[in-house]
């Protein structure tokens, strides 16, 4: 009788250990086609709103590859692969510098998309709202980021909405309005062009 107890105890807890794999092999399904999105368009274009902090902040985002553009009433972020600026509007200044990929995932909570997978966990949560829904969580346990959750649309695989959560408690919510794939863009879209935001004070931090 013993014996038998275990074996239905085991029997119960095979669907459950599968269901669980199989949860994991479509959280990555779903993670890879929202990647082959971003990666087969010649660039990806977004229109998003930010909610946190002082309160909902509207903004643009190019993207390619690595690299991308951003543009917010605050602020304006030029990134080139290996360099960033970072343009505040009401101090008019300018800092450049070189992140690592943690600070980089932190200021384009896209970037972890085309980062090595092996670079943090996932899983598949579930959704009330029609939505693909997956947490990734950075195996560094220094990073700045504590864990992301991303939500995704079912018919496009194109993201919906992302949310940031960073280790000192700061949460950060941003709602894509539109995105898509875009035409490509030449190097300068990356670049930081001086001549086109004069009197601005230039902080380098490289």
């Amino acid at each position: 009788m013993k014996y038998l107890r275990h074996i239905l105890v085991l029997a119960m807890m095979i669907p459950a250990l599968f269901g669980m794999d199989a949860a994991t092999q479509s959280a990555a399904s779903i993670l890879a086609q929202v990647r082959n999105n971003i990666a087969s368009a010649p660039s990806v274009e977004a229109v998003f709103s930010i909610n946190g902090g002082s309160g909902p902040v509207q903004g643009s985002l190019i993207m390619a590859g690595a690299k991308f553009s951003m543009t917010t009433p605050q602020l304006s972020v030029w990134y080139d692969g290996k360099t960033q600026w970072t343009l505040m509007t009401e101090s008019r200044e300018v800092s450049i510098t070189e992140p690592d990929a943690d600070e980089m995932m932190a200021s384009n909570p896209f970037a972890i998309l085309s980062s090595p997978q092996s670079h943090y966990s996932i899983r598949r949560l579930t959704d009330s709202n029609g939505r693909y829904r997956i947490e990734l969580n950075p195996v560094d346990k220094t990073s700045l980021i504590e864990r992301y959750v991303l939500f995704v649309n079912q018919s496009t695989h194109w993201p919906a909405a992302v949310v940031v959560e960073f280790s000192d408690g700061r949460k950060m919510e941003l709602v894509l309005d539109a995105i898509g794939a875009g035409k490509a863009k030449t190097a300068s879209a990356f670049v930081y062009d001086a001549k086109k935001h004069p009197a601005i004070e230039i902080i380098d931090l490289r």
